[in-house]
């Protein structure tokens, strides 16, 4: 006698950060202006929900600084930026550099941008 077909749920619930983006985050990829450099770990957060999972997670005062390294292309800098006072962002990139530095634009005292344009290896 056959199984009884069984209704398996979305590992991405509604409920879940992971499924806020998730539609659009492979639509956008086929898209993407920037060739990642994965060989040194470079990837996007490209998902808003999770995003803001962490920035929930960090549970951010009005009075924090935030230290943020490799903010990418800003999609988590600007959520970090409504609940904390400022972001130093470090990045490595310089196209990044200039692509956060765009999106944080009118609030550019509250993000120094630092751009670091040399690789250091274990060795260093």
């Amino acid at each position: 006698m056959p199984k009884a077909a069984s209704k398996r749920s979305n590992a991405a619930s509604k409920s879940s950060p992971y499924a806020a983006g998730a539609a659009t985050a492979k639509s956008k990829a086929a898209h993407s202006i920037f060739k990642m450099n994965t060989d040194i770990g470079q990837h996007i957060l490209k998902n808003p929900g999770v995003a803001q999972a962490i920035v929930d997670k960090a549970d951010l005062k009005q009075s924090d600084i935030v230290l943020e390294v490799g903010p990418g292309t800003g999609n988590l800098t600007v959520k970090i930026l409504e609940k904390a006072k400022k972001v130093i962002a470090v990045e490595m990139d310089p196209r990044m550099a200039a692509e956060v530095t765009k999106r944080v634009q009118g609030r550019l005292p509250q993000v120094p941008i630092i751009v670091r344009a040399r690789y250091f290896s274990k060795g260093e």
